[in-house]
């Protein structure tokens, strides 16, 4: 099941209960990464988060996360994720989080978790260039971009094979086609949900991987702005 974190002062980050201090320090996975470690600290419901995943930006959250998952639903990584503090309601970290959370589900997929980290690193290093604000001023959106880079990493694309940069730039195309209809302002949010499902049915059809990727209503309305409402297919009234 996905963590629902909060934004707060005081409390646990994944549930916002007390935080606990132990007389005796005891060894805890922590809830966001899954690493291991010694602490004296949780929360009264048992949740231990690590000082790097409190303290880490957007990219490292996302980084460590998808390297540490076992899911295979993409959508649900990245929901788990978009939860973190650390990931605002827009920003270029949504050009990394589809890219590695469709790496991170693949490789859960197919058996061969031990991939993740290698290919989720190359999936930040090559998500880097692309800008916040891609989306209306240079006509690409960066979450359809990461599901190109997605597609170019998984089959191992490069400029010099033709199948292969093929598939990548046929993904991108349909990730653009599916967030161009939507006709709305800025989304990261709504864009990444919309690439990440025309990347699973890719997957699927050209790659012969399934990814179960589930719709499933958004919970950021209120934090947008320029939500669309009842104009985005993700939208539930509160």
């Amino acid at each position: 099941m996905a963590l629902t974190v909060v934004e707060n002062r005081t409390g646990c980050v994944v549930c916002d209960a007390a935080i606990v201090y132990l007389a005796v320090a005891e060894r805890l996975a922590c809830a966001l990464c899954g690493e291991e470690h010694h602490t004296e600290t949780r929360c009264a419901a048992g949740h231990y988060v690590c000082d790097r995943c409190h303290s880490g930006s957007a990219n490292d959250l996302v980084e460590r996360a998808c390297v540490a998952t076992s899911l295979t639903d993409p959508l649900q990584i990245a929901r788990s994720i978009m939860q973190l503090p650390a990931v605002k309601m827009h920003g270029p970290e949504h050009h990394f989080l589809v890219p590695a959370a469709l790496l991170a589900a693949w490789c859960n997929a197919r058996g061969e978790p031990e991939r993740k980290p290698a290919l989720v690193a190359e999936a930040r290093r090559r998500s880097a260039p692309v800008l916040g604000g891609f989306c209306g001023l240079q006509g690409a959106c960066g979450a359809a971009i990461g599901t190109g880079t997605f597609v170019a990493l998984a089959i191992g694309s490069t400029p010099l094979k033709g199948k292969e940069r093929s598939l990548a730039n046929r993904m991108t195309a349909k990730a653009l086609e599916a967030i161009s209809r939507t006709e709305g302002a800025r989304c990261c949010k709504r864009d990444c949900f919309l690439a990440i499902l025309a990347a699973a049915r890719f997957a699927k059809e050209h790659l012969q991987v399934a990814l179960p990727a589930r719709g499933a209503p958004c919970t950021f309305a209120e934090m947008n702005t320029e939500c669309q409402r009842n104009g985005c297919p993700f939208y539930r009234a509160a």
